[in-house]
């Protein structure tokens, strides 16, 4: 119990954060707030952050782009700003790395994460 954590918004994220510890790679912040540097614009929030290393960690579930969808809105218009947020976000110099399912099963996800937080 001690290694549950309330905002893992997802059984994705805390699969993630399972594999992420299981590999050996240093334990993220959740739930990251990202602001721009030059006016202090809120640009977003990041399932997993590693501030030191500049880089955010994103778990892609299709039910993001299924169910969740907003009323009114199409699958297209989520992607599409999920999109522009994370142009703003890697905009700051920040390295976003995202992840599925099967990334995460097949040891991919966690490969991704090392070569991003400079651990190869």
């Amino acid at each position: 119990m001690a290694f549950a954590d309330g905002r893992s918004e997802s059984v994705g994220e805390s699969r993630s954060r399972v594999a992420i510890a299981r590999a050996g790679l240093p334990a993220p912040d959740l739930q990251v707030e990202l602001y721009s540097a030059a006016d202090g614009r809120f640009l977003g929030r990041s399932d997993f952050g590693w501030r030191e290393q500049r880089t955010v960690g994103e778990f892609d579930g299709r039910i993001k782009y299924g169910r969740l969808v907003p009323s009114g809105r199409q699958p297209g218009d989520v992607v599409f700003q999920e999109k522009r947020r994370e142009d703003l976000i890697r905009g700051e110099g920040i390295t976003v790395v995202r992840w599925t399912w099967a990334e995460l099963d097949d040891g991919t996800a966690t490969d991704r994460i090392r070569r991003a937080l400079h651990l190869v």
